[in-house]
């Protein structure tokens, strides 16, 4: 009987009377977790197995509800485990496992981190099959079982996606949310189940359902006479209709669902986003998009008056209100802060929480924001983050999914699979020909066709083990690839940081809001957010800032300067003292109702400075006072924000060219 080999892990037990230090990593999927199989559960295995051994235990790191898919570095514990393994001396000497999938279904999650845990000097142990990677039979045992696993992946994925294929060529229901208008009908039954329109079509002559269908043709007919969406909304909640959740319906909802691109064009699509897989040449692997047509619940007429009735004139663009975070800034109720629109003198948000969804719903009372100190801000950040190479190329590094620590030699990886592979030819042929030779002598007669069975039947074995060898060095070769292409990214993020630095600094409003939409950017206020006014702006800061003057400090000296001239009627209060108070309210961004009482009325002060304004004689004042000692406009500290990006250099890249391409003349 031939003798078992004996892995590293146990001749280093044998050899040395101290324990090695294990950890153990546990992943479960989020369908493992549904079926109970938690990390509870497989920690049981790992634990026993250590016990078995003779190991000391010393940590477990677990990722639950992670796929398989997923390479080391997009695993938080596998992460903290690799970076622990880094360290030295070393923390411990063998990782554990109950099986192959806890490592990752895929070869690109698989093997790079088992090969640089062996740069590391670092073992990988599996509890099912009881076997480790330190012999030569236990890596191929480790790289069959990888390949088994990600083969089955593949082919679970293809019989399925193309089962979804076949039945949306034939018409049926694929599956998945059900379009608003539409129900699904033989639901359950094998081949039969189809999306047909959800009305009384199917029903009893009393039926009393309030149908999908039925309110959108409601709706229709009503925003066709009222041009109001709103008032379709009130109009379809006061007629008993719902939406699907059973809730009421509202401006936003009534109007995606009534003219959704489904509906109106009686046509469901599968497979024609963007977001479908492609192979290199750009075709989608598992089928082309197919259209799905549907009964149509409009009649083409109806469609045409429901577009007409639509359509709206062009907005004309101002660059004097332009929102550049539109949309982008989160809200404390969850909603998103748009701009507050043309009807205030001073720019502002309001969170869309504040518009009720329907009417009688319940609306946020967020306050508003003043928009430029969060837009300045929320800039020159982007203008940081675009202009630091550093960073930039750190992130490059994360993105990539490469780690500086990282010792994986790709190349010596190749060159060892190589002379696999060469002396896994030559096993192959040599065998080739042995066993046409041991045929031939076995029996002269033996026909051609039996000859080939056997011979194919000796070679087999041996070729899909050359298969996989090949496979592997593909692979490799692929990963290297993706490797050395950072050093591609890194190349984009310096002409990216260039570009920051020659363009940001002057770009218009526009330019910024594009900028910023194109970076998905996403902005959250973490101190106290600058609250815009409920009423008109402060018109007295706006008359100091458009004339770009100080405050001037109210001296002796000064106020001889303006006394001769000043126009004043009242014998109740001090013309100094009203002076003195409204430069006071201005200094300190004081509201006029909150001046101290020392200064007089607030309503004398306000009605002074009104009067003052119109007659010129502020003006006059101010310049009199223009050489005294002054100070600044109150500015308020910048807004402490967080800015979350989405930098893609080379999508960047190429806007920014297609600009300067229709900035140039002719």
């Amino acid at each position: 009987m031939p003798k078992k080999s004996i892995g590293a892990i146990e001749a280093a037990c044998r050899a040395t009377t101290i324990s090695l230090r294990a950890v153990d990593y546990l992943r479960v999927s989020t369908e493992e977790q549904v079926k109970g199989y938690g990390i509870v559960y497989t920690g049981k295995r790992t634990k026993k197995h250590i016990v078995n051994k003779n190991w000391s235990h010393v940590a477990t790191y677990a990722d639950e509800g992670f796929s398989g898919s997923l390479e080391a570095h997009e695993r938080p514990d596998l992460n903290r485990l690799m970076q622990d393994a880094r360290q030295l001396p070393r923390p411990f000497d063998v990782v554990c496992v109950p099986e192959e999938r806890a490592i990752g279904r895929a070869g690109r999650a698989f093997w790079p981190w088992v090969w640089e845990l062996e740069d590391l000097g670092v073992f990988v142990a599996i509890v099912k099959g009881d076997y480790d990677n330190t012999t030569a039979e236990g890596r191929s045992r480790m790289r069959k079982a990888a390949d088994r696993a990600e083969d089955e992946r593949e082919t679970i994925r293809e019989r399925t996606q193309g089962g979804i294929q076949e039945k949306a060529e034939d018409g049926g229901y694929i599956g998945g949310k059900v379009p608003f208008g539409y129900r699904v009908a033989d639901k359950g039954i094998k081949g039969e189940s189809r999306l047909v329109i959800d009305d009384c079509a199917d029903c009893h002559p009393a039926c009393t359902i309030k149908h999908e269908a039925d309110f959108l043709r409601a709706g229709r007919k009503y925003f066709v006479e009222l041009r109001d969406w709103n008032e379709v909304a009130i109009r379809g909640n006061a007629d008993g209709y719902r939406k699907r959740n059973g809730e009421l319906w509202g401006y936003h909802s009534a109007r995606q669902q009534i003219l959704s691109d489904i509906v109106l064009e009686a046509r469901q699509v599968f497979r024609g986003s963007r977001y479908v897989q492609r192979d290199a040449d750009g075709n989608p692997i598992y089928g082309e998009a197919v259209v799905i047509k549907l009964d149509p619940i409009y009649t083409p007429d109806e469609v045409a008056e429901l577009r007409q009735a639509n359509e709206k004139p062009p907005r004309k663009s101002s660059t004097s209100r332009i929102y550049t975070l539109s949309g982008q800034i989160v809200s404390p109720c969850g909603k998103r802060y748009v701009g507050g629109g043309k009807g205030r003198r001073e720019k502002q948000y309001r969170c869309q929480g504040r518009t009720p969804t329907y009417i009688g719903s319940r609306t946020c009372d967020c306050a508003y924001l003043r928009a430029e100190p969060i837009e300045e801000e929320a800039w020159r950040k982007v203008k940081n983050l675009l202009g630091n190479l550093e960073q930039l190329t750190a992130m490059a590094a994360e993105w990539i999914g490469v780690r500086s620590e990282s010792r994986i030699n790709f190349g010596e990886r190749i060159a060892e699979l190589d002379k696999q592979i060469v002396i896994q030819k030559k096993i192959v042929n040599i065998t080739i020909s042995m066993t046409v030779k041991q045929v031939s002598m076995e029996d002269e007669g033996i026909s051609e066709e039996v000859a080939e069975k056997r011979v194919v039947e000796v070679v087999a074995p041996l070729q899909q083990e050359l298969t996989r060898l090949q496979k592997d060095r593909s692979d490799i070769v692929s990963w290297q690839k993706e490797s050395d292409a950072s050093g591609e990214r890194v190349a984009q993020l310096i002409s990216l940081a260039e570009m920051a630095k020659r363009r940001l600094h002057n770009m218009p409003l526009e330019k910024q809001r594009e900028l910023l939409v194109l970076l998905e950017t996403e902005v959250t206020i973490v101190g106290d957010a600058p609250q815009g006014r409920r009423g008109q702006p402060c018109a007295l800061a706006a008359w100091f800032s458009e004339q770009e003057l100080g405050i001037p400090v109210l001296t002796d000296e000064g106020w001889e300067k303006v006394a001769a001239f000043v126009d004043w009627q009242s014998r109740n209060i001090a013309p100094r003292i009203v002076l003195a108070g409204i430069l006071y309210k201005v200094r300190t961004d004081t509201p006029w109702k909150s001046i101290p009482s020392l200064f007089g009325s607030p309503a004398t002060l306000q009605t002074y400075w009104t009067r003052w304004k119109k007659s010129g004689f502020w003006e006059e004042a101010m310049g009199a006072l223009a050489q005294e000692r002054s100070t600044p406009l109150p500015a308020p500290p910048p807004p402490e924000i967080k800015l979350r990006c989405l930098i893609e250099p080379q999508t960047l890249l190429e806007s920014e060219c297609r600009s300067d391409r229709s900035a140039a003349p002719g």
